[in-house]
């Protein structure tokens, strides 16, 4: 929870972050639960997946999901930038 949003952070097997909005728009699902793999997120509950860079949905009638730019620090600290949110259009 971050001022007051849910937010799911992810490191993918390459190591690269991303910052996700944590529940999928369908029925709610918590992504930081699901699957991820292949530049995707897969919600746990009812399979819908979403690109962790765009946010957009793939092959299926859900919303897309909002991301975060995300930095790391060279301490290793995760930077999420909040002000500037980008949108999916989907």
């Amino acid at each position: 929870m971050v001022r007051g949003q849910e937010i799911a952070i992810v490191r993918t097997r390459s190591g690269d972050i991303h910052a996700v909005q944590a529940r999928c728009p369908h029925r709610g699902g918590p992504l930081a639960d699901g699957l991820v793999g292949a530049g995707r997120i897969v919600c746990p509950l009812h399979g819908h997946a979403f690109e962790l860079a765009t946010g957009e949905p793939l092959m299926h009638g859900c919303g897309g999901i909002r991301t975060y730019s995300v930095d790391v620090s060279a301490d290793g600290e995760i930077l999420l930038h909040l002000q500037s949110p980008i949108t999916c259009a989907g």
